[in-house]
């Protein structure tokens, strides 16, 4: 699934934020003992890692599952992490006894935090007015993680020592690492609510037009054709059920998708009577395809009421989708009015709009709805959808 031009940007500085980090090792490796130069080579799995982890956020779980490789990355004795609130983990390195500071954690705290709010790496006395005991650690180094220009949290890495300036930029190196992995979180929650944000779109453009008529009809059944009218009212309800309830997954099957498709035909079908034919010519390969929710019923949808019911006497509408290689060619056709001018996808408002911009976000700008029409002899609009993409699945 190709990623958003953002996700793609904050992916290019997650690696420029990785070999940075390890450069710095890299040109002090001489200088550095063996554990130290083992941490260069495990700077790139650290990164992995770290995507998997902190594309969940932040938490006190996270903190804990990132740390355990950070300390060894971080060159120092110990590692910790804080946000604006609270201490979120505390990791000494093996073998360093700093795990003998976790006591003297609470009195850091607001000395840490003080300075993360700055924005700045800064460099923190610890043990200043209190005894160290056992404690090997003297001084703490506070990296600040920074989203939309904000200090949201901070990486502080410990030493026995003053840290040298190439440590000091390891720190943070690291702590823009650990940035770029929130920042791709929250693109990822962004993209999210976008999703929800258009299926609800798309459900709330089912027409009141549409309800209504269909009540109308099941009516005029009751007292006509009484089993056909409860048929129709079980049809009815399911489908509002599918329309009106919270945002499904972003996908489904194509199989799915025809369900609900042919709920929707059999309503309007009740209504319409002889005047609307329809026709499936649908490939069982393809049935299994997954394709974005609500792809094909607005599609139809479109097809009834701009093409068959401004149409006076019969129509019909085609749903075909064909196997093609690694592809789904999905076409639904009517023989309605049809229209001349081209229409402009990227200033319509409708539902046709929502659904090519969602192909475009999901599968690239080849993949976006392609409409033919003619005046008088009718509309047909197609979609390529690659059977397999990564990332793309029903739920």
């Amino acid at each position: 699934m190709p990623w958003p031009l953002a996700t793609v940007l904050e992916f290019g500085l997650t690696v420029a934020a990785t070999l940075a980090v390890t450069r710095r090792l890299g040109r002090r490796a001489h200088a550095f003992d063996t554990d130290e130069e083992r941490a260069t080579m495990r700077t790139l799995a650290f990164a992995t890692q770290a995507v998997s982890t902190l594309r969940q956020g932040l938490t006190a779980k996270t903190a804990a599952k990132v740390l355990r490789s950070l300390v060894t990355q971080s060159a120092g004795l110990a590692a910790a992490l804080y946000d604006s609130r609270q201490l979120l983990g505390f990791q000494a390195s093996a073998g360093s006894r700093a795990e003998a500071h976790a006591k003297h954690l609470i009195q850091d705290g607001d000395e840490i935090r003080a300075s993360l709010l700055t924005g700045r790496t800064q460099l923190v006395k610890l043990h200043s007015g209190e005894p160290a005991g056992d404690c090997p650690l003297r001084v703490a180094v506070v990296a600040p993680i920074v989203l939309e220009d904000r200090p949201v949290a901070c990486l502080v890495t410990f030493h026995a020592g003053e840290p040298s300036p190439a440590l000091l930029r390891i720190t943070s190196d690291l702590a823009e690492l650990l940035a770029t992995q929130l920042r791709l979180q929250r693109a990822d929650q962004q993209q999210a609510a976008l999703v929800r944000s258009e299926l609800r779109a798309l459900r709330a453009q089912i027409s009141p037009h549409f309800i209504y008529n269909t009540l109308a009809t099941i009516a005029s059944f009751v007292r006509t054709d009484p089993e056909r009218a409860r048929d129709l009212l079980t049809e009815f309800a399911d489908f509002s059920r599918r329309a009106f309830s919270g945002p499904a997954s972003e996908f489904t099957t194509l199989a799915d998708e025809l369900v609900y498709v042919n709920q929707y035909l059999t309503l309007e079908q009740a209504r319409f009577g002889a005047r609307l034919t329809v026709r499936y010519h649908i490939e069982p390969e393809v049935l299994s395809t997954v394709v974005p929710t609500l792809l094909v019923q607005p599609l139809v949808e479109n097809a009834v009421k701009h093409g068959i019911e401004r149409r006076p006497g019969n129509g019909t509408i085609v749903i075909e989708a064909d196997d093609q290689d690694d592809e789904c060619l999905i076409t639904v056709r009517d023989d309605g009015d049809g229209f001349r001018a081209p229409l402009d996808l990227g200033e319509h408002p409708g539902a046709l709009a929502n659904i090519n911009r969602r192909l475009n976000q999901i599968f690239g700008p080849a993949h976006g709805l392609e409409i033919e029409s003619t005046p008088g002899a009718g509309t047909s609009v197609s979609v390529r959808i690659p059977k397999y993409r990564p990332g793309v699945k029903a739920s």
